[in-house]
């Protein structure tokens, strides 16, 4: 928390440095026949570029109404009551997702910050945040470029994933099992990027951990890197995060003695571009967590002979599709399908492979950029009984549709 105060305190300090002024410029005398050639008409020179504003304020407002095939509050939940949807935590029952406020300072001295309220404030909440409390600091840093080197230094968003936080930049209402299991949501530390041209970003960091304020307790960084090529039909990324985290951090109960042990991801990204109309892409990612406890297929801790519960190095492997297709400018389709696997129940509470499809249709009113209306049908199946049925029974398959409005401004 002191990194964040001293990034805000040199945020505020840094906008408020009055500007120098210029000093006036004195003219040489122009010779007569030099000052009648300048005074002909000449070609109208092509526009300047729009220089970028200072400070650039934006945000929106998502609000979603889902409903599953197994209705009822736990319509989405798994057996033993955690969430198996990463924002879609009710059924049958209208939900104010976002309502988000992004404040950025541009320039060589900048920074952002970005506050969100609503039920996805209570899902990407960092520790140690209190949950339930439908607000969340999602974004708070201070930058400083020079070159081609930027430095960050605050809480961000995390490189790891295809989907993001925000809602108006993902192409279907519900979000990815990999968005929720797979990638961390945000870090707190410092991230160094070196862009040595527009093809090419290279990044270096160090931070608290996943989805972390205070850190792991021993003092110990987590480290970031990532590679991306920037290319206008095709693009992609490879991000890793090696480092100690809290065994707690990905669990569903709380353990009071904090256990922790070495976690790692690698996360790919690749995306293909071939028209204005059709956009491709993927996603990989390979985890792991040591000291973590051993689950079963149903949800139970495994024990050894003697009845000791097992405790190892648990794995989680995920691959997403993506299809989107723009039919004009104010209509879209989007399909996603994904598969993952969490063999020792680390992740999701349960020894599983976990599938799922999604189509979207997207609609923006021609001449209220603003404002979009999305409707999306999803369906989810596990090789476990992991839902709750309306009658009290488990099923391995659940089925929702869902409407969302979505208001930029």
């Amino acid at each position: 928390m002191k990194l964040l105060a001293a990034a805000f305190i040199a945020a505020s300090t840094l906008a408020a440095l009055p500007a120098l002024a210029q000093q006036p410029v004195s003219t040489p005398s122009v010779p007569a026949n030099v000052a009648q050639a300048a005074a002909s008409p000449s070609p109208t020179p092509s526009p300047s570029p729009t220089p970028t504003p200072t400070w650039q304020a934006a945000g929106f407002v998502a609000a979603s109404y889902n409903s599953a095939s197994t209705q009822g509050h736990s319509g989405f939940n798994f057996a033993n009551g955690g969430p198996s949807r990463v924002f879609d935590t009710v059924s049958d029952e209208p939900m104010l997702n976002a309502v988000n406020f992004a404040l950025t300072r541009n320039g060589p001295i900048g920074g952002k910050i970005e506050l969100t309220a609503g039920s996805n404030a209570n899902v990407i909440a960092s520790y140690p945040t209190l949950p339930n409390n439908s607000f969340d600091v999602t974004q708070l840093y201070v930058n400083a470029s020079s070159g081609l080197f930027e430095l960050q230094v605050g809480k961000f968003e995390t490189l790891a994933g295809a989907e993001v936080i925000e809602d108006p930049s993902d192409v279907n209402i519900s979000r990815s099992i990999l968005f929720g299991y797979a990638v961390p949501f945000t870090h707190t530390g410092v991230r160094l990027t070196f862009t040595p041209s527009s093809l090419f970003t290279f990044i270096a960091g160090a931070n608290n951990g996943w989805d972390n304020l205070k850190g792991n307790g021993l003092g110990s960084p987590t480290g970031e890197l990532s590679a991306a090529y920037n290319g206008a039909v095709i693009s992609g990324s490879v991000n890793g995060y090696f480092g100690t985290e809290r065994v707690s951090d990905a669990a569903w109960t709380f353990n009071p003695a904090e256990p922790t042990g070495p976690r790692s991801l690698i996360d790919v990204v690749a995306t293909y571009k071939p028209t204005s109309k059709i956009t491709v892409q993927g996603n990989f990612d390979d985890g792991s967590q040591g000291s973590a406890p051993i689950l079963n297929g149903m949800g139970f801790t495994e024990t050894n002979s003697v009845g000791v519960p097992l405790v190892g190095t648990a794995t989680w492997t995920g691959v997403a599709g993506y299809f989107e297709y723009q039919f004009n400018p104010a209509l879209s389709a989007a399909v996603r399908a994904e598969t993952f696997n969490d063999p020792e129940g680390y992740r999701t509470g349960y020894d599983q492979q976990w599938k799922e499809t999604t189509v979207t249709l997207s609609y923006t009113p021609p001449g209220a950029q603003s404002l979009t209306f999305r409707l999306e049908g999803r369906a989810d199946v596990s090789n476990q009984a992991v839902w709750i049925t309306p009658t009290g029974l488990l099923t391995n398959n659940l089925q929702s549709v869902a409407a969302q409005v979505l208001i930029k401004f």
